[in-house]
């Protein structure tokens, strides 16, 4: 019998049912990943598994013959971890720029996550209100500033920083992962997290709502009632790289012109002259695409956006930043060149 995969297991119950045609005196062996290291076990018959077997406890059966190929296969497990092991931790980054597992800021306390940046107004006329909440249950509730990482840097961040004399954990998300999967749309954003690692409050103000749903976890670590926000990250458009062509791809926002005008103006120059560049290559016959955060932005945003800046060529919204982290880009706007599909330059300043 060849060795296979029988699955992830969490419970003895889809254990069961998954062996239902099994010989449960084959062989078996478990492989769990632990926090820092692996081991493997033999167990000669499946009754002797416990109840609840750990979380990814991979289960491969076989009969003598395939003990070699069971065999290879628990050394390259054991050598560079399991294929079906969860995704790699999420991690933000220090103002030093060490990089910090978030797990490892999870404690007994519940959690409050609050995603901003610099250039953000409602951001900066939420920081005393986020400041004094921090000084009130910042002893019960673990606080942890986010910057998203998005037109900002380290000295930017320093300023807000020491203007509002903010005393909290501050980190940034360099990779953008963190917001993805807290399905962050827009700042600023709050998350509340209960002493169980469960997401029980989402929002963008700094409201009632907020203060009562923190002064309640700040008593036992939970709440009854949760309140999340109905804003779902949507599935976005491919990017189809040509491999015999010349392609030029921007990236931006919808709003970065206008929104940043007073804050940032240089920038939202840059995004003015970014999309005249990209029209100039449409108009040459190069094959363009303009890919849009989803920072605040919706099919009516875009049809705006298309309008005034008579923009002829593809422009969708990258809905969950997926390919903003896969390529990168942490700074609008931003333009990808590809030819024969391979990436041969970055151009920021137009």
């Amino acid at each position: 019998m060849t060795p296979f995969i029988l699955s992830t297991l969490n419970t003895y119950k889809k254990f069961s049912a998954i062996l239902c045609n099994v010989n449960i005196h084959t062989p078996v062996f478990c492989v769990r990943s632990l926090k820092n290291k692996k081991s493997a076990v033999r167990v000669e018959n499946l009754q002797y598994l416990s109840d609840t077997p750990p979380l990814n406890c991979f289960l491969f059966a076989g009969d003598r013959m395939s003990r070699l190929a069971i065999t290879i296969l628990f050394t390259l497990l054991m050598s560079i971890g399991s294929p079906l092991s969860a995704q790699p931790p999420l991690t933000l980054q220090t103002h030093t720029g060490e990089e910090v597992s978030l797990n490892s800021l999870f404690g007994q306390k519940p959690v409050y996550l609050k995603f901003w940046a610099t250039w953000c107004k409602p951001c900066m006329q939420q920081m005393p209100h986020f400041q004094r909440s921090y000084e009130q249950y910042g002893d019960k509730i673990q606080f942890i500033a986010i910057n998203i990482d998005l037109n900002d840097n380290a000295d930017a961040v320093a300023k807000v920083e020491n203007q509002f004399s903010l005393t909290m954990p501050m980190y940034t998300d360099h990779t953008a992962k963190v917001a993805k999967h807290y399905e962050f749309l827009g700042t600023p954003f709050h998350v509340l997290i209960d002493n169980n690692q469960n997401v029980i409050f989402q929002g963008h103000d700094a409201d009632q709502p907020l203060d009562n749903t923190l002064r309640l976890l700040s008593h036992n670590g939970r709440v009854d009632k949760v309140r999340l926000l109905n804003e779902k990250q949507k599935s976005g458009t491919q990017l189809v790289i040509p491999k015999d062509a010349k392609k030029a791809v921007l990236f931006t926002t919808t709003w970065c012109d206008w929104y940043l005008a007073d804050t940032r103006p240089q920038m939202a120059k840059q995004c003015v002259l970014a999309q005249k560049y990209i029209n100039e290559l449409a108009a040459q016959g190069i094959d363009v695409e303009v890919k849009v955060s989803q920072l605040w932005t919706d099919h009516n945003a875009v049809a705006e956006y298309v309008k005034k800046f008579t923009a002829n060529m593809p422009v969708s919204i990258d809905y969950g930043n997926d390919l903003f982290i896969e390529y990168g880009i942490n700074s609008v706007p931003s333009l990808l060149i590809f030819e024969n599909g391979k990436r041969v330059a970055k151009r920021e300043k137009f």
